[in-house]
């Protein structure tokens, strides 16, 4: 495993706009089709999607009929979804912000993370508390979270190891790592775009702090909220197991 340095606050250049091209992207319509599978929501509720990058997941709900406010800390992120909503006359505010730094009051009837959203991004676990604090607080009384975030159990069991994932426009190669001391899966990722020619790697390295279900109820429970519902990657309720990369859970504010 080489060794590389990770900075305190690598979130803030980790996602560019030419994240769209990676091959996670691709998957778009697939995770709102999950989404909708997994809170079997009416289609009216107001959605905020926090954490949204260039806003694809907030484009799509908002095709679907959802009122949406995407936060993204990225300005130039937040400039493509502002351009692409305008160009489909979709109903989706952009908002450029730090969440850490939102204020909001039961304003919002869901609040989706997709990949992450932000979850265990920050540098202590006070910052990473305050994540959930702002879902909280956003949540109208019977307002639901969904994140989806790596799962903990696997991460555990399988880490170190080297993979890919295969795009239409690119591949992206991943280094994993568990780091047990302080709970996050850290690592680096490089992509190779089609038609482009490769003279060397530049990884970004990452840095996330995983949770277990015992460490989310209690979070939750802090908070005024509960954790209602574990998935699997189909859609289908299920506790997570150590062969599933990724967690899917959904919590109520009471």
């Amino acid at each position: 495993m080489a060794e590389f340095e990770i900075q305190e606050d690598w979130y803030r250049t980790a996602y560019p706009p030419e994240m769209d091209k990676l091959p996670w992207a691709d998957k778009t319509v697939s995770e709102v089709d999950r989404f909708i599978a997994m809170l079997r929501p009416q289609g009216t509720e107001r959605v905020l999607d926090l954490g949204c990058g260039t806003g694809r997941h907030s484009l799509e709900l908002a095709r679907r009929g959802f009122p949406v406010v995407g936060v993204e800390l990225l300005a130039e992120n937040v400039e493509v979804g502002r351009h692409a909503a305008a160009a489909q006359s979709l109903d989706v505010e952009f908002v450029q912000a730090d969440l850490r730094e939102l204020e909001l009051q039961e304003e919002f009837d869901i609040v989706a993370t997709f990949n992450d959203g932000g979850i265990g991004y920050f540098e202590t676990e006070a910052e990473n508390l305050r994540t959930f604090e702002v879902i909280a607080s956003a949540l109208r009384h019977g307002g639901r979270h969904l994140a989806q975030t790596p799962n903990r159990l696997h991460a555990e069991k399988h880490m170190p190891v080297k993979t890919w994932i295969l795009g239409s426009e690119s591949i992206e190669l991943t280094d994993h790592r568990w780091n047990a001391k302080n709970s996050r899966l850290e690592g680096t990722a490089a992509s190779i775009w089609f038609g482009e020619i490769c003279d060397k790697l530049d990884p970004i390295p990452y840095s996330s702090r995983l949770y277990l279900v015992e460490e989310l109820q209690d979070i939750y429970a802090s908070l005024g909220m509960a954790l209602t519902n574990t998935f699997r990657g189909s859609g289908k309720v299920g506790r997570p197991r150590e062969n599933q990369f990724e967690i899917f859970w959904e919590a109520r504010k009471e």
